[in-house]
């Protein structure tokens, strides 16, 4: 009898260490890319970009483009104000500009006029994707190279949230050149 008690054990201790190891664990949800105030991933930024960046290059006189999208407010005071129903081509000086941004920094060839080129790429950008609220066009030297560097990291895989003072000075220097957008 004792000999039928220890088997008996065994196969109840048996059937507990089976019924527990084929529970599944508690899985912990993956951590999701983080998402700015759009919705948008890093990821799907960097996607975006480059879409953006070919479609402008689409455009008759643009060479090369390089795009930044930014979902970060600029503004001086750091508003919240959203003008991204404005038609406008100019920001005003007290004027935010809020929503998905995509700053291009655009090189033309050298039979294109520019003033002609940044409103199409505007237009061409801004019609690709309800999402985007503002498109700032330019064709300065010295801007194109911050958005370049800007850009650069991004695509390093740095988080566009590092990057925000540099965004918002393109903001702001956007703002003196007057570009098309």
């Amino acid at each position: 009898m004792p000999k039928r008690w220890t088997d008996v054990l065994l196969l109840l201790i048996l059937l507990m260490l089976l019924a527990g190891g084929c529970q599944t664990a508690e899985k912990k949800p993956l951590e999701n890319q983080p998402q700015e105030q759009t919705g948008i991933t890093a990821s799907d930024r960097r996607i975006l970009a480059d879409q953006l960046s070919r479609l402008a290059t689409e455009v008759e006189g643009v060479q090369k483009a390089t795009v930044v999208i930014s979902d970060i407010t600029l503004a001086e005071n750091g508003g919240n104000g959203s003008n991204g129903s404005n038609n406008n081509d100019t920001i005003g000086a007290e004027a935010d500009i809020s929503g998905m941004i995509v700053m291009i920094g655009i090189s033309i060839n050298e039979q294109a006029d520019a003033e002609q080129v940044k409103p199409k790429v505007r237009d061409k950008l801004r019609n690709s994707d309800e999402r985007i609220s503002q498109v700032l066009v330019t064709s300065d030297p010295e801007l194109v190279k911050k958005i370049n560097e800007v850009a650069a990291g991004i695509i390093k895989g740095e988080p566009i949230t590092e990057h925000e003072m540099n965004i918002k000075q393109l903001g702001k220097e956007f703002k003196a050149s007057n570009p098309a957008f």
